[in-house]
């Protein structure tokens, strides 16, 4: 199920270091994804874009040099730019799926009734979450764990939850 746009792969967070280095956090399991699968793009749509190299981790993040950048006033404005990558550039998962895939799918409960589509996945620090709009009715966050979260099928396109109690009282 490839989708021919791109994805956001990380971001980088600031400068590190005098001479060009910058810190970037990598958004999924493999951070190698940053620089094997690159150039990766500064916008989702425009042509800009940088070759990283990882160096090392540091805490979350990772210390990455930047093609043709060794100075750090440059690497400084970087700050906050996302790092986008051709989807179709991935590789498939064979028994997996990237948070991409579930844009789009419809979430049910375990009866089958309809509770709404997945338009994003989100994380603010504490975990990701289901970002769900509902028809006619306000969006919801649904924490993207096993507890709630019981199955994904993406061939089917449906997500069925089992929905905490009191977080659809509206």
């Amino acid at each position: 199920m490839t989708k021919s746009h791109r994805i956001c792969v990380g971001e980088i967070s600031t400068a590190h270091g005098v001479r060009g280095l910058v810190k970037v956090r990598a958004y999924g399991d493999d951070p190698k994804t940053l620089e094997i699968y690159g150039p990766l793009f500064t916008s989702e749509t425009g042509e800009k874009s940088h070759q990283l190299k990882l160096k090392h981790q540091a805490g979350g993040a990772w210390i990455a040099e930047v093609d043709d950048i060794n100075d750090r006033n440059v690497a400084e404005t970087l700050r906050g730019t996302k790092l986008w990558l051709e989807r179709d550039k991935l590789p498939e998962l064979e028994d997996g799926f990237y948070h991409d895939d579930l844009i789009g799918l419809a979430v049910i409960d375990e009866a089958g009734a309809p509770l709404g589509i997945v338009t994003g996945v989100d994380n603010f620090g504490a975990g990701d979450l289901l970002d769900i709009k509902r028809e006619g009715k306000s969006a919801f966050y649904l924490p993207f764990a096993d507890i709630y979260v019981l199955e994904i099928d993406v061939e089917n396109k449906t997500i069925t939850v089992d929905m905490p109690d009191g977080l659809l009282d509206d």
